[in-house]
């Protein structure tokens, strides 16, 4: 699959399955793994690790566009051969489904599903990624706020950034790592531990992404990292003066922490809703 060309959602996915093509490639399945189930496993173990790795030496960059990408690619170079690349389709809004949390309380078993609209491919999505991350250049990459205007900041750009859905795979999972390496340079903790399958708190956060995308409000997203957003207790380089930012060249495989720095653990993100 070497030079595979990706220009309509069909072309996302082996021939003749709903299974996304991957580069776990062998002489008889020359698209990847063709199990569903066993691509997940792999994809989740795999994306882990290059979280892990992430955490303890994040990838420079400006908080741009080009930087999200430099994450995604880093994330998914082992799994996707678009990793790091905005999606080419579908031309027409993307949709997902879920309960509705509009009319509805999250968890409300009598919750009917609904589908949630992402932008469409294309020029439209390009041009409004570019702006949500030119909204954080000309805010100073939210430093220097008091706490409750930027979870406020924070929750707007994320919602919106969510809401266009850059990657055809894998977009909550390099969210979480941009805004946690945004946070900390801003002098705030974001602990995406706390977002791990089996917490209360997942599920009250992909409720308030998906009713910030029926609705263009981002406040219950707000409510919700307001809970997890905390003072940043140890002094980091660049926090209080300037943050560290560097111009993102192609995006490259790093290696594993050095030695002596430990890993964080429990990015525990399940893949149907990231």
């Amino acid at each position: 699959m070497t030079g595979a060309a990706f220009y309509t959602w069909s072309d996302y996915f082996i021939p003749g399955t709903t299974v996304l093509r991957n580069k776990f490639t062998s002489p008889s399945a020359p698209y990847g793994i063709e199990d569903q189930d066993q691509l997940q496993r792999l994809e989740e173990k795999v994306a882990l690790i290059r979280m892990a790795e992430l955490a303890q030496q994040p990838v420079d960059g400006r908080f741009d566009y080009a930087h999200m990408k430099a994450i995604h690619y880093h994330i998914f170079q082992d799994v996707y051969e678009w990793a790091g690349q905005e999606r080419t389709a579908p031309d027409t809004h993307m949709t997902k489904s879920y309960p509705d949390v509009v009319n509805f309380e999250p968890g409300d078993p009598e919750a009917p599903w609904r589908t949630y609209g992402y932008y469409p491919a294309g020029e439209t999505l390009t041009a409004a990624a570019e702006q949500q991350y030119e909204l954080i250049r000309q805010q100073d990459y939210f430093r220097g706020m008091p706490r409750d205007a930027f979870v406020k900041s924070l929750a707007e750009s994320w919602g919106e950034i969510n809401t266009i859905h850059s990657f055809r795979e894998g977009n909550t999972r390099s969210q979480f790592m941009f805004y946690t390496q945004l946070c900390e340079q801003a002098g705030w903790s974001l602990d995406p531990r706390r977002f791990t399958t089996g917490h209360a708190l997942r599920e009250e956060f992909l409720a308030a992404r998906f009713y910030s995308q029926a609705t263009g409000s981002n406040t219950r997203l707000e409510m919700v990292l307001r809970k997890v957003v905390t003072p940043l207790r140890e002094h980091l380089p660049g926090i209080t003066e300037t943050p560290r930012l560097t111009e993102a060249s192609r995006p490259m495989p790093h290696s594993l922490p050095p030695h002596g720095r430990k890993l964080q653990s429990g990015y525990g993100y399940g893949r149907g809703a990231l």
